[in-house]
C-alpha cells in the first residue's frame, strides 16, 4: 500500500489521510502516509491506547483533526432506506471516482469546497 500511495502522489503522500478503522497500527499509518503539511482525520475509535513518535506531528507540520462518529443505529437507519431505494443518493454524493482518480478529485474539492458533498470513491 505504501508504494502505491506514492505512485499515486509522485512520491509525496497523500494530501488527506482518513482513518476509519480504530486499530492503534492504521492510527500510526495515517501519520506516516500523510504528507508533509498534510491532514490527518480521525474517525475510527481506538479501542486501546494508541503510541505514536510524535515528532512526526511536528517535522511534517501535521494537521491532525477528529470527527465524531455515527452510532450503530445510525447505520441501520441509511442501510434501510438504500435498501428501500428512498435514500437520495444523487444527492448526497456529488462525484463518484476510482482509486486512480481521486487525487484529481481532492485537487478539485480543495480549490472549490462548497461544490461537493460527498466523493465516493468505488475499488473495483
Amino acid at each position: 500500500m505504501h508504494e502505491r500511495l506514492l505512485e499515486l502522489t509522485d512520491g509525496r503522500g497523500p494530501d488527506v489521510v482518513i482513518e476509519a478503522v480504530g486499530r492503534p497500527e492504521t492510527f500510526r499509518a495515517a501519520v506516516e502516509e500523510v504528507a508533509y503539511t498534510g491532514r490527518v482525520v480521525y474517525i475510527g475509535y481506538a479501542k486501546e491506547p494508541v503510541t505514536y513518535e510524535t515528532r512526526r506531528f511536528v517535522q511534517k507540520e501535521l494537521d491532525v483533526l477528529g470527527s465524531r462518529n455515527a452510532q450503530p443505529e445510525d447505520f441501520r437507519a441509511v442501510i434501510e432506506l438504500l435498501e428501500a431505494r428512498r435514500f437520495p443518493v444523487e444527492e448526497a454524493v456529488s462525484l463518484m471516482v476510482s482509486l486512480e482518480e481521486v487525487p484529481a478529485a481532492m485537487g478539485s474539492w480543495s480549490d472549490n469546497p462548497p461544490q461537493f458533498k460527498k466523493i465516493m470513491v468505488h475499488l473495483d
